[in-house]
């Protein structure tokens, strides 16, 4: 097996190429490609990568190959974590990311068409809808699939964990929609094993409620504004104020502008994803996909209930029991994602 990681010489895709190798996610015989952009300073960081990995690693390493052009990306899974971020662009708005990763999803998407058409490709690169629109148009649908809603859902089972003090392994519970403020946390998949129903719903009534006291927009622009004061602290000590569901989507805002960045949590993410992928497991898991129509009716990309196998999408999960205002919100929200896309495109 070969993987590929697009932006390797990144902050996540750096870490996410040595969880690989420490982790033996591949055989000796198996490769991973370091890609970067054509970059003399990308190029030695990823040279010096390899020779540093080895010193730690050299008795179960595949071999590491680095690249720096899309037309050499030939991996079975193609990891997607190239292009500009959040933090490093110093915004809160992914308008601004779109205009500057859209090439880099066209140029990628095509050359692994053509060099690896049956490739499975996990997009970790924001806006994560996009990336999956653009690879969609070349690549079957079943084959990519967005990290956003999958590591949404694991911050959401980590914040409903902190508010029960029990372990996140002890908590059911999704979050689908978008990967932004149109996150759509399903309360209604929530459970908690080893609690009574009785006392968790009437604790999970009262976050609801507390939700819809929280405008996430409202949110992101007070964040914007300590930023600019250089008072993000200020922010920090009231994180726990709010719900278990707004914390998903503020701390990593916390994160990306205190210097921290996103890094362990989007890596960890990645590597449980990609464990399912080459085991011979199915695996129910919150994505990014693009839906014709298989969940309420919804066309487009948006984070959806889907079954994750070694071929990538299996099926989508229909969710018998989402309540009629998550149905309403999912539809508003896949809407919403399709006029961005429009407009980012």
């Amino acid at each position: 097996m070969n993987i590929s990681v697009i932006g390797a010489s990144g902050n996540i895709g750096r870490e996410i190429a040595i969880s690989i190798i420490r982790e033996k996610i591949l055989e000796k015989t198996g490769n991973i490609q370091f890609v970067c952009r054509k970059d003399p300073v990308s190029e030695r960081s990823l040279m010096g990568l390899s020779i540093d990995i080895a010193d730690s690693y050299a008795d179960n390493m595949p071999s590491i190959q680095v690249v720096n052009s899309p037309t050499d990306v030939n991996g079975d899974i193609v990891i997607m974590a190239g292009g500009a971020s959040l933090s490093k662009n110093k915004s809160t708005n992914r308008d601004d990311l779109a205009k500057l990763n859209a090439t880099i999803f066209y140029s990628y998407a095509e050359h692994v068409a053509k060099n690896c058409k049956n490739a499975i490709v996990i997009i970790i690169t924001n806006p994560v809808e996009l990336g999956v629109h653009v690879f969609c148009k070349y690549l079957p649908r079943n084959q990519v699939i967005g990290m956003g809603a999958y590591l949404d859902t694991l911050r959401f089972q980590n914040q409903i964990a902190h508010e029960f003090n029990v372990k996140r392994n002890s908590v059911h519970g999704l979050v689908l929609g978008e990967h932004g403020t149109g996150i759509v946390p399903i309360w209604s998949s929530v459970k908690i094993y080893g609690l009574k129903d009785i006392y968790s719903r009437k604790r999970i009534d009262e976050f609801i409620k507390k939700r819809h006291k929280h405008n996430l927009q409202a949110h992101l622009e007070r964040i914007c504004e300590l930023i600019g004061q250089g008072k993000i602290e200020k922010f920090y000590e009231s994180f726990y104020r709010f719900g278990p569901d707004s914390r998903v989507f503020l701390g990593p805002l916390i994160s990306n502008f205190t210097g921290a960045k996103t890094i362990a949590g989007a890596t960890g993410a990645t590597m449980r994803l990609l464990r399912t992928i080459i085991s011979s497991n199915i695996d129910l898991a919150a994505c990014q996909v693009k839906l014709e129509g298989e969940l309420l009716g919804i066309h487009g990309v948006i984070g959806a209930p889907v079954f994750i196998c070694n071929n990538g999408v299996f099926k989508v999960e229909q969710l018998s029991n989402l309540w009629e205002s998550e149905k309403k919100e999912l539809i508003a929200v896949s809407e919403k994602i399709n006029e961005k896309i429009k407009v980012w495109e």
